[in-house]
């Protein structure tokens, strides 16, 4: 089970409840797996969790866009990265339904990911948006 731990705490409130609904929501696709839920709910699940992800980047390129925030560029192309990476994992579960493969998948591209992220890349943002007083 995957939790908001202090060194994943941005500073800014947004983005850390963004962050902590975005956690319950790989949790949910996580507790799937151990569940008996059919293909279709797990299906829903993946889906859900991919909006929730697009709406989460697009409100924190916004912010950073505000702050003038000089990584901006840069921060996006991982956001797209990582879009890309939920999109082939849905594709991975809509070909071969839950297996342990699809659970490897989802440990390795979602979970390690967004952890690292939040924690060098989004820390980072917040830090700078404590510099200038955001």
């Amino acid at each position: 089970m995957l939790e908001l731990t202090r060194d994943m705490l941005t500073g800014v409130a947004k983005i850390d409840e963004q962050h902590k609904e975005l956690i319950s929501r790989i949790n949910a696709v996580m507790n799937m797996g151990s569940k008996s839920a059919s293909p279709e709910e797990t299906r829903k699940t993946i889906d859900f969790l991919n909006d929730y992800v697009i709406k989460h980047f697009g409100d924190e390129e916004v912010l950073q866009r505000q702050a003038q925030y000089p990584k901006y560029e840069e921060h996006k192309k991982l956001h797209q990265i990582y879009i890309g990476e939920i999109r082939k994992l849905r594709e991975e579960f809509m070909a071969n339904g839950p297996s342990p493969k699809f659970a490897v998948s989802l440990n390795n591209s979602i979970i390690g990911w967004i952890v690292k992220h939040i924690k060098n890349v989004d820390v980072e943002f917040g830090k700078y948006c404590q510099t200038k007083g955001i």
